[in-house]
């Protein structure tokens, strides 16, 4: 017993040394690799939240830049290019997000796309203003038109009124109109009469007013007599025997030449009926007509 126990006791103490020493080495390790771990985890965590602030940026700036296209409208077309740049930019940092880990050529993907997204708010807020003065720009022209044109149209129809009262001003105009029937006594002296069976001739009367603003000369005029039932009395069915009137061509009973000089001037002229011809009872209607075709009196008799 006291030999095993001096066996024992005469152990190297360097052996107990080693063991102790790789204990604790072995414990360090231990809290090491704890310490790693976690560290590792909180890297991972971090990254993640890197990651998942890259990939809310990226969505952030595209749906901005969808809603800048939407608002502008057509405008964006003319940036359709740079729009092109941006979904393909933003297409690839999604890619790197999804499937690799550089945080610094993300962080530079992302810079880049938010300095083109930038620049092209800055291009479509300079498009827009441009073409908000190139829409005022043509509505103030296009007023101006419309009020040229408005006053264009005041001075023409100002202009056809003028035209037309001086038309009418210089138009021939007749008054004193008169018609009677008539027959001859002994002496070719010539009576009234208003019966039909003795009349031989229908006599019509009127002055042509004075009118400075009419040429002198010889004017003519058309007498148009109808007969009570509105037939035209006419010495022939010739073009000898018309003349146009609003585009119409009329048969005219009488006509006859005026000398003109521009004061009133009385005017008498006759229709004498064939011998075979006899006149009925009724209202004899008398029209008489310029040389231009214009109606400018109108007169009857009756005859019993």
């Amino acid at each position: 017993m006291d030999s095993e126990n001096r066996k024992k006791s005469n152990q190297p103490i360097w052996l107990y040394a080693i063991l102790g020493l790789l204990a604790i080495g072995l414990v360090f390790l231990l809290v090491r690799n704890s310490h790693m771990k976690g560290d590792l985890e909180d890297l991972k965590a971090e990254k993640e939240m890197q990651r998942l602030d890259f990939q809310a940026e990226v969505d952030s700036l595209l749906k901005v830049h969808n809603e800048l296209k939407d608002s502008y409208g057509e405008l964006s077309q003319e940036l359709a290019e740079k729009d092109s740049i941006i979904q393909a930019d933003a297409v690839e940092i999604k890619k790197l997000l999804d499937s690799q880990w550089d945080y610094n050529r993300i962080k530079k993907k992302v810079t880049q796309l938010q300095e083109i997204s930038q620049r092209y708010v800055r291009q479509m807020d300079s498009l827009y203003t441009v073409n908000r003065e190139l829409v005022a720009e043509n509505e103030r022209i296009r007023e101006e038109y419309q009020a040229e044109r408005r006053q264009n149209t005041t001075l023409t129809r100002q202009k056809e009124e003028l035209t037309s009262k001086v038309n009418q001003a210089a138009t021939l105009k007749l008054y004193n109109y008169s018609a009677q029937a008539v027959r001859f006594k002994g002496g070719g002296k010539e009576t009234a009469t208003d019966r039909a069976d003795r009349a031989e001739r229908i006599r019509v009367d009127f002055t042509v007013a004075a009118n400075d603003l009419v040429a002198p000369g010889t004017k003519l005029f058309y007498v148009r007599i109808a007969d009570p039932t509105k037939a035209i009395i006419t010495k022939g069915s010739g073009d000898e025997y018309s003349f146009k009137a609003n585009g119409e061509t009329l048969q005219f009973t009488e006509k006859v030449r005026v000398n003109y000089d521009g004061t009133a001037t009385p005017v008498r002229a006759y229709y004498s009926k064939p011998t075979n011809f006899e006149m009925r009872p009724g209202t004899y209607f008398i029209d008489v007509y310029e040389e231009g075709g214009k109606l400018v009196g109108q007169t009857s008799v009756d005859l019993r």
